[in-house]
């Protein structure tokens, strides 16, 4: 079995993107998951530790691919930049950005009625997933790109067991699979099910 074998329902791992520091220091994913981990921490604190004000996470196409970029930057060269191959999932190369721009858009219509947040939130991680706009890390971002929005209205946010989700034999993983490819087919209710069942309770 490779050091880089990848897990159900994940992009394979292609090591030779890793920032030069990087490479010299690690050889399989073991290794790796910490220091995404750790760059990913920094992220989340900077944009959750606090309500975040509107502009520091305005929601345009240029602040999602930055976050993304900080979230996974300290490691891989690619990060916050759209992908420069074809996949068998996500939008076409040269849709991303139309693709990115629409559901931002959509977005603040949802902002505008009156559909939960919880749901806006799932939408927002459904759609971001399935445009799937980097080379990887798309998962990662498009949870937290979700739990800002709720941050930014107030909304508690969803603690997502990473290591369950992230985990190829678990049954958290199976549920969170199966929630986003019922939203393909239209049927949100599973994956604004995880959202409610994973929501960070206020006291």
């Amino acid at each position: 079995m490779s050091d880089w074998t990848s897990i159900h329902g994940e992009t394979p791992i292609d090591p030779s993107g890793l920032r030069p520091a990087i490479r010299r220091k690690v050889g399989n994913r073991a290794e790796l998951n910490p220091l995404e981990a750790e760059n990913i921490r920094l992220a989340t604190v900077k944009y959750l530790a606090t309500r975040p004000s509107d502009g520091l996470a305005d929601f345009t196409v240029e602040w999602v691919l930055k976050l993304h970029k900080e979230m996974l930057g300290n490691v891989w060269l690619w990060a916050g930049q759209i992908r420069s191959v074809e996949l068998n999932m996500g939008s076409r190369i040269w849709q991303i950005k139309t693709d990115l721009h629409n559901l931002l858009q959509d977005l603040r219509c949802w902002e505008d009625s009156d559909m939960p947040l919880t749901e806006q939130a799932a939408r927002l991680h459904h759609r971001a997933v399935h445009i799937h706009p980097f080379e990887n890390g798309n998962g990662r971002w498009a949870r937290l790109l979700a739990n800002i929005w709720l941050r930014l209205h107030g909304e508690s946010v969803t603690i997502w067991p990473e290591q369950g989700v992230s985990d190829g034999v678990s049954r958290i993983r199976g549920e969170y699979i199966n929630a986003l490819r019922a939203a393909d087919e239209c049927d949100m209710s599973l994956l604004i099910e995880l959202h409610n069942v994973y929501a960070a309770r206020q006291d």
